[in-house]
């Protein structure tokens, strides 16, 4: 029985295709639950959190807890987040920057399934402004498909009697400036 060379081929394809997926599962199974900060400022990062917490805010698993230094890169691992009986939950951001006043609070994303990952944080001044950069992602992909997390703040942790951020291309100042002057007309 002689298999023909079309036949032969076919089935190395196969095997191809499976054992692409296999590795690929196998990667995924034991990549991520990495965090990588890179603090590109002059500012020292006295607090950083940045947990996955429930509705009423509790933590439900602990991602980054620690300083960041002026200029330098934090790498560390975390254990997986795990939903349990929770419906989801939401990254918390809490940054205050040494000799601030407060701290920068944020909710981000929905997170839908339990994470195993890769978050990765970037803080830089471009133009005068302050940037936050977040993004929660799968560990082969980058897929933020399970988190919704992929965006960039501008952090004013000087401004006003409070430290706040906006959502990039969005200036709550200015939104708020004039609603105060539509009311006091």
């Amino acid at each position: 029985m002689k298999i023909s060379k079309i036949k032969l081929l076919i089935y190395f394809l196969l095997f191809t295709a499976v054992a692409a997926i296999i590795i690929m599962m196998s990667v995924e199974q034991f990549g991520g639950c990495n965090v990588v900060i890179k603090n590109k400022t002059g500012k020292n990062i006295e607090s950083l959190e940045l947990a996955v917490v429930d509705d009423d805010t509790i933590d439900i698993g602990a991602i980054y807890d620690g300083k960041v230094d002026a200029n330098s890169v934090v790498k560390e691992d975390f254990e997986k987040v795990v939903l349990g009986n929770n419906n989801g939950g939401q990254l918390y951001i809490g940054i205050k920057f040494e000799g601030g006043d407060g701290k920068i609070e944020i909710l981000e994303g929905s997170i839908t399934k339990d994470f195993k990952g890769n978050t990765n944080v970037e803080i830089y001044e471009k133009d005068g402004k302050l940037y936050f950069d977040v993004k929660m992602a799968t560990a082969l992909f980058g897929s933020t498909a399970g988190t919704n997390v992929d965006e960039s703040y501008i952090l004013y942790p000087d401004e006003l009697d409070y430290d706040y951020a906006d959502l990039e291309g969005v200036d709550f100042i200015d939104d708020f400036e004039l609603e105060d002057s539509d009311e006091e007309e």
